[in-house]
């Protein structure tokens, strides 16, 4: 007899669009949950993440009375976690309490459902996380065997749960079976019915534990037509039915209350094996796959592939210097936050601005894995979109002058000062360090950071695309083996920036360039100012905030090195929604100089074919004035 946790995890990211949560919830959620209820002998632990209690009850309360049905039929149980489904060990923590209590609040009044366990989003853990969860009343959560293998522990022992502790305060760890997650659904279901007999032959009596993500029963490639239209999860429920007798469910709750945890553990910082990989640099990414091929070769893999360990979730600070600035600015409006809380009287609104905060903290736009993440537009601008919208109140409520502020600091934690320019109407972030340039502009009344844009950078997998054919992989393929691309020929058009797509980059070179050398990389830089170090000056007035940038540098030429200095002075009006730019070039050497010289300026506008976002130059007629073109 073997005893069996089924754990389903449900979460759209804050900003999705409404349309594909809508698919989303016709193709997987509902489905899920209509078949669950036709047999009765099948219980699920559920997590839905904050954003969609939300979005259904705002779209399908419907969904609702499912949820309330298998309650009083047993046949659900209700996990907690982050309310918009923080990377926990990424945000302050009073805020991993205030999203986690948010969420237990949540369930209590509308459920009477006080969650004993939670979801940790990712599986990202960090050990001190064990303490902070009990405080917050969790008894348990669910991480990944991997977690447990990189304690020391063996394959055989992982049938089961643990007990860890943080300053004596104690949590149970449930670690999920990778062979379950890979199996489930893509796998016959007699081959899944099989892994759990082996499981039951090794270790009588104990746990079998899968818990992943509920898209895949719908909504990753091809498994709506495996799950509801072969039927391969109605097939699966019936077979967890015919087997009870020697397969029997439980909850993870029921679980700690009736069966002796199999120990006390230790876990290290970990994630699940494939964060692991994504979070490594690409030369670290290929390493990574190569080595883990050569174990499978040679046969090794199973016996030492729980050795091979990338990196964790917060190398994607260091990997993208776009997430650390997001990741950062969430820490600046938080610490604005917080100042004001025993300053101001108007607590609604303060509330309001921390629920912002809140959903600016949901993890999918940090990162970067098997799906979009970091690379999607629309979901680092609702991240902006949230944060900016929180500061505005805070500015409301006395955290911004009459006059502004300007502030130098270091904003991201690389040890070097950045200058914060803030007023009513805008943010204006420049870094002198990074050629004195500007790398986030906050429209306000728009809550929109105009500077939100990303650098063209190698991934790990880009080398795949040249063998990788759109050629339909089959259902049973998981979707982290599955490599396809859009279109043939993709590859030809990976291109990789060596600096940051921030703005008021200097460029100085040859005078026959072409804007598609340009954009492609292709042209001679001739000058040393681009990402090099600037001086700076700054200076306040009843009406502008000024920035004084300069520059001693060298433009670099077959027939010698010249001196040169650039200086660019930048005032931000009080009252006004405006930057004002001015250049000043000097030749120091005793030769004429001949050269081309640009301002590069990247803006962050969402979409290139809208007809209402458009070039405009004065006097200049654009054959294509779409921002997706470069205007020829």
């Amino acid at each position: 007899m073997i005893n069996f946790c089924f754990g389903i995890h449900n979460h759209q990211p804050v900003g999705n669009f409404d349309a594909v949560i809508a698919n989303a919830y016709k193709r997987c959620y509902l489905p899920f949950i209509r078949l669950l209820a036709d047999f009765p002998a099948v219980k699920v632990t559920l997590h839905n993440t904050g954003v969609l209690w939300d979005w259904f009850g705002e779209n399908y309360p419907e969904y609702f009375e499912y949820i309330e049905k298998l309650l009083a039929l047993g046949q659900l149980e209700l996990l907690g976690g982050g309310y918009y489904e923080p990377i926990l060990p990424a945000i302050f923590d009073s805020h991993k309490k205030g999203q986690i209590n948010k969420l237990s609040v949540y369930l209590k009044e509308k459920f009477s459902v006080t969650p004993r366990g939670m979801w940790m989003a990712e599986r990202v853990w960090e050990p001190q996380l064990a303490g902070l969860l009990a405080d917050c009343k969790m008894e348990y959560t669910i991480l990944d065997d991997t977690h447990f293998r990189w304690a020391g522990l063996t394959e055989r022992q992982l049938d089961g749960y643990f007990i860890t502790e943080e300053q004596h305060k104690k949590l149970s760890l449930f670690p999920i079976s990778k062979e379950l997650r890979y199996a489930i659904p893509f796998k016959p279901v007699g081959e899944v019915i099989d892994i759990f007999k082996r499981i039951a032959e090794r270790s009588p009596d104990k746990l079998a534990v899968y818990a992943d993500d509920g898209e895949k029963f719908g909504i990753w490639p091809d498994t709506y037509h495996l799950c509801y239209e072969e039927k391969w999860l109605g097939k699966f429920f019936e077979e967890l039915s015919k087997n009870a007798g020697w397969l029997r469910m439980a909850f993870f709750s029921e679980a700690i209350d009736e069966f002796e945890p199999n120990g006390r553990v230790y876990i290290p910082t970990s994630s699940y094996a494939e964060m692991g990989q994504w979070s490594l640099p690409p030369a670290g990414f290929i390493q990574f796959e190569e080595l883990e091929n050569w174990l499978k070769d040679n046969e090794m893999y199973k016996d030492f592939g729980y050795l091979v360990h990338g990196g964790f979730w917060r190398c994607f600070l260091t990997k993208y210097p776009e997430a650390n600035n997001m990741h950062k600015k969430m820490y600046r409006v938080a610490v604005k936050i917080d100042s004001l809380k025993n300053r101001t009287t108007e607590k609604k609104q303060l509330a309001e601005a921390e629920d912002l905060l809140y959903q600016g903290q949901c993890n999918c736009p940090y990162w970067h894995g098997v799906f979009g993440g970091l690379y999607l537009n629309h979901l680092r601008y609702a991240t902006y979109n949230r944060f900016i919208r929180a500061e505005a109140i805070t500015d409301k409520l006395g955290a911004l002058s009459k006059n502004g502020n300007i502030e130098v600091t270091d904003f991201d934690d690389d040890g070097h000062e950045e200058i914060l320019v803030e007023t009513k109407r805008l943010n204006a972030y420049f870094s002198p360090r990074r050629g004195g340039s500007l790398f986030e502009l906050d429209l306000k009344s728009k809550g929109i950071n105009l500077l939100d844009t990303m650098a063209r950078r190698k991934e790990g997998y880009h080398h795949k695309l040249s063998v990788a054919k759109n050629t339909g992989y089959s259902s049973g393929k998981s979707i982290h083996d599955r490599v396809e691309v859009k279109e043939e020929g993709l590859e030809k058009y990976l291109v990789y920036d060596w600096h940051n797509r921030v703005s008021f980059i200097e460029h100085i070179t040859t005078n026959d360039i072409t804007l598609e050398q340009l954009a492609f990389n292709k042209y001679r830089e001739m000058g040393d100012f681009i990402m090099e170090p600037f001086e700076y000056r700054v200076e306040k007035s009843h009406d502008r905030l000024t920035v004084a940038l300069s520059r001693e540098g060298h433009i670099y030429q077959p027939y010698g090195t010249h001196d040169f200095v650039v200086k660019k002075n930048f005032d931000i009006y009080v009252n006004r929604p405006i930057i004002k730019a001015t250049y000043t070039m000097e030749n120091q050497s005793d030769e004429d100089v001949n050269f081309a010289f640009g301002v590069e300026l990247n803006w962050a506008m969402l979409t290139g074919d809208s007809p209402n976002r458009r070039y405009y130059i004065e006097n200049v007629h654009l054959k294509d004035k779409h921002m997706r073109s470069i205007g020829e």
